[in-house]
């Protein structure tokens, strides 16, 4: 009998020497257990850690909370042009005998220091005798200063028209008072500064006690307006 390691003249033969029953190993060639079936394969379940803990300040540390910054909310301020209602003239105006300045209905304004502009437009009918006068007038309100200009026109203007100017601030000052011609137009524009705050009105009268047959009437279409421009 031959040794399996080859000794006493003996030969290794892998195909006698390591034979075992119930397997084969011929040539070096390995044929083992043969995989049956399909696999089933599960899909894992995984689940999101629930993280718990505690803060612990050392001793001697101060824990402080941030600090949000609060928005100051500021009413912006307003400027420019501050327009004010136009007036116009509900009904004619009429005045006959008397010379003694009235409102013109509806005329009045409530102004506060500030700078204005101004515009007056007056249609009208009046006679030499008659005339009309126009002024302003002041109730607490005090002018810093004023320019106004005035013009007035007849049907023929290019003959009869008149034109004026002024810078009185004194109030029931009369920046129209004419009977001149049979204006059928009058028209007052300008600038002022009021100092302090009150009410400022256009009043109108005849210029003379000329009596009922010369009646003077600023008549409907007639307009004003003021506007604070700063």
């Amino acid at each position: 009998m031959a040794s399996t390691d080859g000794a006493l003249g003996g030969g290794y033969s892998p195909g006698t020497s390591y034979n075992r029953t119930g397997a084969t190993d011929t040539g070096g060639t390995y044929s083992g257990a043969t995989l049956s079936g399909t696999p089933t394969l599960t899909s894992p379940t995984i689940t999101s850690p629930t993280i718990t803990g505690t803060t612990s300040i050392g001793t001697g540390a101060t824990l402080t909370s941030p600090t949000l910054n609060t928005a100051t909310l500021t009413t912006p301020t307003v400027t420019g042009m501050v327009t004010s209602d136009f007036k116009v003239l509900a009904a004619p105006a009429a005045y006959a005998s008397t010379v003694t300045p009235a409102v013109i209905t509806g005329f009045s304004w409530t102004v506060v220091p500030g700078v204005y502009i101004f515009e007056v437009n007056l249609p009208t009918t009046m006679t030499t005798v008659g005339g009309l006068t126009i002024s302003f007038v002041l109730t607490t309100a005090v002018l810093t200063s004023i320019q106004y200009q005035t013009y007035a026109s007849t049907a023929s203007d290019n003959t009869l028209a008149v034109s004026t100017t002024g810078t009185t601030t004194t109030s029931a000052t009369k920046v129209f008072d004419s009977k001149t011609s049979a204006y059928t137009y009058v028209k007052i524009w300008g600038s002022m500064v009021v100092g302090t705050g009150g009410t400022f009105t256009w009043d109108g009268c005849q210029n003379t006690s000329a009596g009922g047959a010369d009646t003077s009437t600023i008549l409907l279409g007639a307009f004003a307006k003021m506007n604070r421009v700063s």
